[in-house]
């Protein structure tokens, strides 16, 4: 079995963005909250929500938690 790439949501930036306003958290407090202070900076929230990078699966997962 070969593996194939995810496709891209078109719409996940924009639900990130939704998820982090419904929480009514600054992107600094949603890194906080997403507890990946040591994986990612700051700026990749903002790379996120503006469909500039797509988040590994394990950022999405803990969105979801976070949710």
């Amino acid at each position: 079995m070969g593996t194939y790439p995810r496709l891209r949501q078109e719409r996940l930036p924009e639900k990130l963005r939704q998820i982090r306003d419904a929480l009514g958290l600054s992107q600094s407090e949603m890194l906080k909250c997403l507890e990946v202070e040591e994986l990612i900076g700051l700026y990749r929230i903002s790379e996120f929500e503006t469909g500039k990078r797509e988040p590994p699966l394990l950022i999405l997962l803990r969105y979801a938690r976070v949710a």
